[in-house]
C-alpha cells in the first residue's frame, strides 16, 4: 500500500459536503442496507424504516425523494451513490451486482454496507479494464497497480448534495479511475481543479468526505 499524503487530502476532501444530521445519516445507512439484499425499496418498506427510526415523516420522504432513484412503481433503485440501474462502475457485494454513481462511491460504501465489494470500472480514454476488491477497512487488490483516481476540488457550497442531479452535475461527472497518471492527466487537462490521486488516497478523500455519516454505519 502507498503512503497517503493525509496533508494534501485534507486540503482536497470536505467532510460537510455530506452533513445530514444524526436522523438523515442513520435514514441513509439503513436505506444503502435494505437495497443491499438486491432488490428495490417499496414504499411499504420505506414507511416501516422510517416508524422504526422514529424520523418526521414528511422530512424524511422529502430527502429520499430528493436523493434516491426510482423505478416505473415508484420504488428506490438508487440511494446516494448505490444504485441497481446502470452507471460506470460495476460494484458486485454479497454476489449482487450494482452500480455506482462515480468511482469514490465504489471505495466508500463497502465501509457503509459493512463488507467487501468487487469493483469493475473502465478508463475513459484508454478504455482498460480496471479491477479493484475494496474492504471496510480499505483497497485489498488493484488492477492495474498504475490505476489514478481523479478528484474535484470543491468545497461545501460548490456541490449541490440536495438532489440525484445536482450530485451528478456537480461532483461525479469528474471522478473516475484511469488505468494510468498519464491517462488522467491529458483527461485533466479539460476539466478545471482536478487532483489526480492514488487509489489508496482515493479511499482516504472517501472517507473524509463522508466521515459525518461514517458513525452511524459502525
Amino acid at each position: 500500500m502507498t503512503l497517503v499524503d493525509e496533508t494534501r487530502i485534507r486540503g482536497v476532501a470536505d467532510s460537510e459536503l455530506f452533513d445530514y444530521g444524526a436522523d438523515i445519516s442513520r435514514l441513509v445507512v439503513r436505506a444503502w442496507r435494505m437495497l443491499a439484499d438486491g432488490n428495490p425499496i417499496d414504499a411499504a418498506r420505506v414507511q416501516d424504516l422510517i416508524e422504526e427510526l422514529a424520523i418526521a415523516p414528511e422530512t424524511a420522504h422529502d430527502f429520499l425523494q430528493s436523493v434516491t432513484e426510482r423505478d416505473g412503481n415508484g420504488n428506490i433503485v438508487g440511494v446516494l451513490g448505490l444504485s441497481l440501474n446502470d452507471h460506470a462502475h460495476g460494484f458486485i457485494v454479497n454476489g449482487v451486482s450494482f452500480s455506482t454513481w462515480c468511482a469514490v462511491d465504489t471505495l466508500f460504501l463497502p465501509a457503509m454496507l459493512g463488507q467487501p465489494a468487487k469493483v469493475k470500472s473502465v478508463s475513459p480514454l484508454s478504455k482498460k479494464i480496471i479491477r479493484l476488491t475494496v474492504g471496510p477497512q480499505g483497497v485489498q487488490a488493484l488492477e492495474p497497480a498504475s490505476t489514478v483516481v481523479s478528484l474535484p476540488v470543491v468545497h461545501s457550497g460548490e456541490v449541490d448534495t440536495g438532489s440525484t442531479e445536482g450530485i451528478w452535475r456537480t461532483f461525479c461527472h469528474r471522478v473516475f479511475f484511469f488505468a494510468a497518471r498519464k491517462e488522467a492527466e491529458q483527461w485533466a487537462e479539460t476539466t478545471e481543479n482536478i487532483e489526480i490521486v492514488s487509489v489508496h488516497e482515493a479511499f482516504e478523500y472517501a472517507m473524509q468526505t463522508w466521515s459525518k455519516i461514517l458513525p452511524f454505519a459502525r
